[in-house]
């Protein structure tokens, strides 16, 4: 039987420019045993889990300083939400995106959780390149905040369900 227990998990993005290029992460994330491939790098902008007690600037001070050695003091208001809800594993992810205004230091991968294997900064269309196998959750609000400066409709909200398959199926609300 299924734990019905319904979990919120927050997580910070930021959006990092040098320049024109903008600063995205290569993670290392697991595939299914079905896949027969190990695992795959799957690029998104810096950031991650808010922990309890951290505000959330804090955390995503924290999150880009530990992926990329990069430290961040000044951040905008946010650019963009993104909230998802995936109904079979009664979970809501709520996903918080500012953009550096002021940063320094040098580019180094020394992720303490193993997650980050890479990191650059990158051209817009590079970017959309790098993207074209992240969730489209992460894709698409960064990919729409880069075209437009200002997203349009300042949040973004999914549903994710799985077919028999496994294969997530994921519908913009």
């Amino acid at each position: 039987m299924k734990n019905k227990s319904f979990r919120n998990w927050s997580v910070v993005g930021g959006v990092i420019r040098k320049n024109s290029d903008l600063l995205l992460v290569g993670n290392q994330r697991k595939d299914s045993v079905k896949s027969g491939r190990k695992s795959e790098i799957e690029w998104t902008p810096p950031g991650g889990v808010v922990d309890q007690g951290e505000s959330d600037l804090e955390a995503l001070e924290r999150e880009v300083r530990e992926e990329t050695g990069l430290r961040a003091a000044v951040w905008s208001e946010l650019v963009y939400g993104v909230d998802v809800d995936f109904l079979e594993h009664n979970m809501h992810l709520q996903v918080k995106v500012f953009e550096a205004i002021e940063w320094d230091g040098s580019l180094v991968v020394n992720d303490p959780d193993g997650i980050v294997e890479d990191a650059g900064f990158f051209s817009k269309e590079n970017c959309e390149i790098r993207m074209k196998d992240s969730p489209i959750w992460v894709r698409e609000p960064f990919l729409a905040y880069l075209k437009s400066g200002v997203a349009s409709d300042k949040t973004f909200s999914y549903v994710v369900t799985s077919d028999d398959f496994n294969n997530l199926i994921v519908e913009r609300k």
